[in-house]
């Protein structure tokens, strides 16, 4: 069995042949699910308590029990970094969001599920490419939401010593693909609720799965927790324009022939809003940019089906339970009319790339407040104020060369006048021996 040091919780290995770790759960963990899930509706009795525990551990993802803070009458007490409770919204159901990666896994008709991928293998591709790009080499890197293994197979051992993949789904985390360089170490990990340990992680990757997060600051704050000083946290996530194209005609449709319309598309973050968020957990050195790609289909419904296949689906809680026909075809209609080409229909992928480190001494820091030389004002006047600064720079170094000049001249002119005292010295001095 494999010993991850760094994870605080206790586990068992399940499965030794593909190295999955999950966690050995008992009744502090149901009492857990309980308080969390209580106000959807479900029910709780005592009678809950003997759930078996093969039924306790396909429950669960591997989450952190240790050091619960629990009150006497065994009520979750929120353990939050900042003094104020945050306001966690729920927008999203895990558990739906489970199930549909577990059915993308199995395939729909028999074929090979890889021929989803190209989104996330592309991006991942990418993502772990802006690794190389950090002259450090990591030891111990965590790739959170690692799905089939998009960014890890294209990791080396000149970048780091050790991966470990966290993925919700088993099947996901049964198929990703490994590095052949690098050590790699799978474990079932929610994202919103991480095991590991505090500064004993050097570096988070994470790539096109943290959008299906709730508690996103939450889970921002539980990777600065894990990471170990000037730690690193690379990742990507979709953008506020992903597939606008889609969500447009559906929403037109369904006002047409249903008279309103519901969420079908996911809402995304916004670039301001995910530095915001990076910045509010604590890290720092923050690098943010876009990604577009786009893609052609023949029609909505290669899209829509692609999209299953990519396990990424609407698991809304206001989601609508069913897409009528009609809709259907009218959406297909209107997409094929506002946004078609020769080749089909487009379909936009906007990915946010970021990355954030954890605050340490050693990291550059800003510059005194008061110590610029420009205004921020003056800026579209960059060019002439730079010629201006570099004139006096000249001007200054001019005047030191004159300053220094004149400083030897009057040097000279010391020495020579001592020199003239100590000639008409001598000279008296032998007239008067004479």
């Amino acid at each position: 069995m494999h010993k991850i040091p760094f994870l605080n919780y206790n586990y068992v290995a399940r499965s030794r042949a593909i190295g999955i770790l999950e966690l050995d759960l008992d009744l502090d963990y149901l009492q857990l699910q309980h308080l969390r899930h209580n106000r959807h509706g479900h029910s709780w009795s005592k009678s809950n308590r003997s759930t078996s525990t093969t039924e306790r551990r396909h429950t669960g993802c591997l989450l952190k029990r240790s050091n619960l803070p629990l009150n006497s009458n065994n009520s979750l007490c929120r353990h939050l970094s900042s003094k104020q409770q945050d306001v966690i919204l729920n927008v999203f159901d895990r558990k739906a969001k489970l199930l549909q990666k577990e059915r993308a896994a199995q395939g729909f008709h028999g074929e090979d599920v890889s021929v989803y991928d190209y989104i996330k293998d592309e991006f991942g591709y990418r993502t772990a490419d802006r690794v190389w790009d950090i002259k450090r080499k990591f030891g111990v890197v965590v790739d959170l939401g690692s799905g089939r293994g998009h960014v890890t197979k294209h990791l080396s051992k000149e970048m780091i010593d050790t991966v470990y993949q966290c993925e919700l789904s088993p099947s996901f985390l049964h198929q990703a693909a490994v590095s052949p360089e690098v050590p790699t170490h799978k474990v079932l990990v929610d994202e919103e609720n991480l095991p590991f340990k505090e500064n004993s992680i050097d570096m988070f990757i994470s790539s096109l799965s943290l959008h299906w997060v709730n508690d996103l600051p939450g889970c921002f704050k539980q990777v600065l927790r894990a990471l170990k000083s000037d730690g690193c946290f690379l990742g990507s996530m979709f953008g506020a324009d992903t597939l606008y194209q889609l969500r447009v005609s559906l929403q037109l449709a369904e006002l047409e022939r249903e008279g309103g319309f519901g969420p079908h598309i996911s809402p995304f973050t916004t670039v301001n809003d995910l530095g915001n968020l990076l910045s509010r957990a604590g890290f720092v050195l923050l690098t943010i940019d876009l990604d577009d790609i786009t893609m052609n289909y023949p029609s909505m419904f290669e899209l829509m089906f692609d999209l299953k296949g990519m396990a990424e689906n609407n698991c809304s809680w206001r989601r609508k339970p069913q897409l009528h026909r009609d809709s259907l075809i009218a959406a297909a209609a209107i997409y094929k009319e506002m946004y078609g080409n020769e080749k089909g229909i487009p379909a936009t992928f906007q990915v946010v790339n970021f990355i954030g480190w954890k605050p340490d001494p050693s990291q550059p820091q800003p510059a005194k407040r008061g110590s610029g030389q420009v205004s921020l004002k003056d800026i579209d006047k960059l060019d002439q104020i730079t010629k201006q600064i570099k004139l006096m720079e000249e001007s200054t170094q001019g005047e030191a060369t004159d300053s220094n000049d004149t400083a030897n001249k009057s040097q000279e002119l010391d020495e020579e006048l001592q020199n003239l005292a100590n000639h008409y010295d001598d000279t008296d001095k032998n007239k008067s021996k004479k």
